[in-house]
């Protein structure tokens, strides 16, 4: 297996991590391989390890070149710490490092630019470019699925300086995904304002998040803590759904105690009605950010148990999923 870290970005605050396994020889010649670039979530303010390298893994080891993409995020101090809290022996209370330019669009650009490279280095890997898919896990999934819906932006390509052919996922990975800002960029849930909301009988939220939390993820997502209802449309997946979208894979559960299964639900329905291939699993039981689910992570103190042997079902259907159009001959 080669493992590369490759920049993406000219901060140096975007990279690809690549897991590359060697070549498969079969009848004389190479084996084309799948690829799946992984978003992990982490609300815009770090990396989610629990969904980073076990999944990369996992996937690797079904057959396919991997590839975890580290997009911008807004928090440079201690990136173990959902509350932003300063790395090291830094004074309780001292403000956290942050990026002020990590914000709406450019986790956007990073995956384009992520897509682009894989497929450019396709021959070179032994990569089937007609079969690059795109996962992405809570926060991760909002980039990706950002990803599928403006794939074609001409703006947004021009800063990636990718193509429209290069950008777009062959497939798309939805793992309980943020659908939208509302709930987590509000303290008490009101800072969408009059049209931050999906329409009449939008899918009710969950609690919001701390005030302290829901600041530092309105500023990782917008750049302001005063968004307006324009910038709440902008990442919301499901403002932009169209018939073109890649078929897509969703899993959520019913517990989901950060991000909305009713959003995830009514994301889907705009889907179908859009005629999007869908295959859409929600799941009774388990907690939000759960990654594989099967406990292969460790759990760490005032962190949601992470093991559901129901909701963990999601891998081996992801699987037959991707198995559908050859991904795993």
């Amino acid at each position: 297996m080669q493992y590369l870290e490759v920049p993406l970005s000219e901060d140096g605050r975007a990279r690809l991590d690549c897991y590359v396994p060697e070549a498969l020889f079969s009848a004389g010649g190479r084996r084309l391989r799948p690829a799946i670039v992984i978003a992990p979530g982490g609300a815009y303010l770090m990396h989610a390890p629990l969904e980073s390298e076990p999944p990369a893994l996992r996937f690797m080891g079904m057959g396919y070149c991997i590839f975890v993409l580290r997009y911008h995020v807004y928090l440079l101090s201690d990136p173990t710490r959902m509350d932003g809290a300063p790395a090291g022996g830094a004074p309780a209370g001292a403000a956290p490092e942050v990026d002020p330019s990590s914000h709406y669009p450019v986790q956007v650009v990073d995956a384009m630019r992520a897509m682009a490279y894989v497929r450019e280095h396709a021959a070179e890997w032994d990569i089937d470019a007609n079969r690059v898919y795109a996962m992405g896990f809570s926060a991760g999934a909002n980039v990706m699925g950002l990803l599928a819906e403006r794939y074609d932006d001409a703006a947004l390509l021009a800063a990636a300086g990718a193509s429209a052919g290069a950008a777009r996922p062959s497939g798309l990975v939805l793992c309980y995904p943020m659908v939208s800002a509302e709930g987590l960029c509000d303290g008490d849930g009101d800072t969408a304002g009059e049209d931050g909301a999906a329409g009449e009988g939008a899918a009710e939220r969950p609690a919001p998040m701390p005030a302290d939390i829901a600041a530092l993820v309105t500023r990782a997502l917008f750049g302001t803590q005063t968004p307006s209802p324009d910038d709440f449309s902008n990442v919301d997946l499901r403002r932009h759904v169209r018939a073109d979208l890649p078929r897509t894979f969703v899993w959520q559960t019913a517990e989901d105690e950060m991000v909305s299964p009713a959003e995830t639900t009514e994301l889907v329905a705009l889907m179908l009605r859009a005629g999007v291939a869908v295959e859409y699993h929600l799941f009774e039981r388990g907690p939000h950010a759960m990654g594989l689910a099967d406990g292969t992570a460790a759990e760490r103190p005032g962190l949601a148990k992470v093991e559901a042997a129901e909701a963990a079902e999601w891998v081996g259907l992801c699987a037959r999923w991707l198995a559908l159009d050859g991904a795993s001959e």
